[in-house]
C-alpha cells in the first residue's frame, strides 16, 4: 500500500517492492537512494542516502535516517514518508548526500 501511494503521489520516483527474504538482492539490483522497510540497514550499512525502518508495532518508534542524520518517530504518516522522499531528492540535486544510512 505504501508503494502504491508513493507511485501515485510521486510519479517521478522509481518504486520497487520486495520481501524481506530478497531485500539484499533487490537492494544490490535496484541500488535505491532510499529504502523503506521493517528492518534496519544490515544489507548495506552506510550505503544509502536514506533508510526508513518502519516499526511493525505502531506504539514503537520507527527510525528514519537521511544523510547520516537519525531521528525516531512513532507511527509516521504517509506525509512524513513523502517528506523524506522530497528531502532525499533535494540532497541528490544539491549533491549533498555524504553521510550514509
Amino acid at each position: 500500500m505504501i508503494a502504491a501511494a508513493i507511485r501515485v503521489l510521486r510519479p517521478h520516483a522509481e518504486v520497487d517492492t520486495t520481501t524481506l527474504d530478497t531485500l539484499r538482492d533487490e537492494v544490490e539490483r535496484f541500488d535505491p537512494d532510499l529504502v523503506i522497510c521493517s528492518r534496519s540497514n544490515t544489507v548495506d550499512p552506510g550505503g544509502r542516502i536514506a533508510w526508513v525502518e518502519l516499526s511493525i508495532d505502531p506504539t514503537r518508534p520507527s527510525r528514519i535516517c537521511v544523510g547520516g542524520r537519525y531521528s525516531e518517530l512513532t507511527n509516521p504518516t504517509l506525509e512524513v514518508l513523502l517528506a523524506v522522499i522530497d528531502e532525499v531528492e533535494e540532497l541528490i540535486r544539491a549533491n549533498d548526500h555524504l553521510g550514509g544510512c
